[in-house]
């Protein structure tokens, strides 16, 4: 027993805690940090491997929360690097949306469709399970016009208006945790718990040095606070100036000065105003950017609905920069809106027309929710319900890939399955999959064998 004592006094709750907190970084190591549907990573070009070059950082930590759980004294640990960890950590939001902004109009693309279904689904939810939807009307979609986090006026600086500065500005919002990886979550815990770790190992010391080490933190979080302010402020600051230069008239500036703080503050190369005002003022001083002038002119022409002409501007300016979101995510909107009008002419629908449309818009914004969705619907107006089903397959794959995917949206899926073994003649299978269509606990677990008949004898 006495033998034992020695072992049972190195198992200590602070070991324990830390040994507890390493693991978690351990999975911080293993999970991705951040999640996308593959379609848009090819479509946009986006390169994930820099947000999850953060599981380094996490094997990191790793190996010495348990250096210290399994060899170290724990009073003598790094503590101050493991707040550095964590501020770190915690700024990943800002960091992707300030320098990713491909990744953060994409993720918020997916949300906003996603959205826009569910209300679609409340609002029609009498007519999505009769009649085959043959006479549900589609809604027109919308494009996301920016991610800048722009300041419009001093009311800003009210402390009511600062929790912007959280969702727009530090990235905290919605739609980027929609797609945040379990990695980072894991990071994020497993530092915590490390620290707490720490701190319990100080014994009687622990208040006064974990003051001491706030002395040392808090000037460098003042920093990084103040750099991420100033990073916030001076683009507005500068925005606001090119609308006064533009109105005087002084164009060559405003396309230098747009050019450089486009590059040096990424954010606004997805913002509609930045870009109409850079095409006009590039125009205007005899130097039009051939890209940003069609994409000018296709805003015009989308904003008149003028839906055909607007594609065309739109086209152009993804033939000559491809990869570039902006436009392309314009030209999807506008040819689903194409097929939404012909879907929703009244006597004259055509919902032929509308599945070449909402097919198109697939091939050129891969996984846009609300052109599979209404893919989907048109699909079975038409008639089609096994095609609608294999759209509802797709649907359900692509939303695997959600963090948090449109239950509406996995509902409706589901149903259009239901409607395409029905018409097959698989009851069973039409029976499982309406259960699935109004039941998400069915989602990923068997329906036993008795559901399946719920019309038998004594059922």
């Amino acid at each position: 027993m006495q033998t034992l004592l020695p072992l049972l006094n190195w198992f200590n709750r602070e070991r324990i805690t830390l040994l507890m907190g390493s693991f978690a970084l351990v999975l911080g190591a293993i999970e991705p940090w951040y999640n996308l549907p593959p379609h848009a990573l090819e479509a946009f070009g986006i390169n994930l491997s820099v947000i999850n070059a953060g599981r380094i950082l996490a094997a990191l930590f790793a190996t010495i929360g348990f250096a210290f759980a399994l060899w170290f004294r724990i009073d003598r640990a790094p503590r101050l690097l493991f707040w550095s960890g964590i501020i770190a950590v915690l700024l990943v939001p800002y960091l992707v949306t300030t320098y990713a902004p491909t990744v953060t109009l994409v993720a918020k693309a997916y949300y906003e469709q996603g959205q826009q279904i569910n209300k679609h689904v409340e609002v029609n939810f009498p007519q999505v399970q009769s009649q085959w939807k043959q006479n549900i009307p589609l809604e027109q979609s919308s494009p996301i016009t920016s991610t800048f986090f722009s300041i419009q006026d001093s009311r800003f600086f009210q402390l009511s208006s600062w929790d912007e500065i959280w969702t727009r500005g530090l990235g905290y919002s919605n739609h980027f945790f929609g797609f945040i990886g379990q990695g980072w979550v894991f990071t994020a815990i497993g530092l915590a718990i490390g620290l707490t770790a720490f701190y319990l190992g100080l014994a009687d010391q622990t208040l006064d040095l974990f003051l001491v080490d706030m002395s040392k933190a808090l000037p460098w979080v003042g920093l990084v606070a103040g750099i991420v302010g100033f990073s916030l402020l001076v683009p507005n600051l500068i925005n606001h100036e090119l609308d006064t230069m533009f109105a005087k008239g002084e164009y060559h500036p405003v396309v230098t000065i747009s050019r450089t703080l486009a590059a040096w503050y990424p954010p606004l190369q997805g913002d509609e105003e930045f870009l109409q005002r850079r095409a006009a003022a590039g125009f205007y001083d005899g130097e039009p950017d051939p890209a940003l002038i069609n994409v000018a002119k296709g805003l015009e022409r989308y904003h008149l609905r003028d839906y055909l002409k607007a594609e065309d501007y739109f086209q152009q300016a993804v033939a000559i920069e491809p990869s570039q979101f902006f436009a392309r995510q314009y030209l999807a909107t506008t040819i689903v809106n194409q097929g939404v009008s012909y879907f929703n002419d009244g006597k004259n629908r055509k919902p032929g027309a509308a599945i070449d449309r909402f097919e198109a818009a697939l091939k050129i914004f891969p996984g846009h929710l609300e052109a599979m969705y209404d893919l989907m619907l048109a699909r079975v107006v038409n008639g089609e319900f096994n095609q609608s089903s294999r759209v509802a397959r797709q649907l359900i794959q692509d939303l695997s890939h959600f963090h948090k995917p449109s239950f509406s949206l996995l509902g409706q899926a589901y149903l259009h399955s239901s409607w395409a073994s029905y018409h097959n003649g698989d009851l069973n299978q039409a029976w499982k999959q309406y259960r699935q269509s109004i039941d998400n606990t069915a989602w990923d677990k068997p329906i036993n064998e008795e559901a399946l008949h719920p019309f038998d004898e004594g059922g």
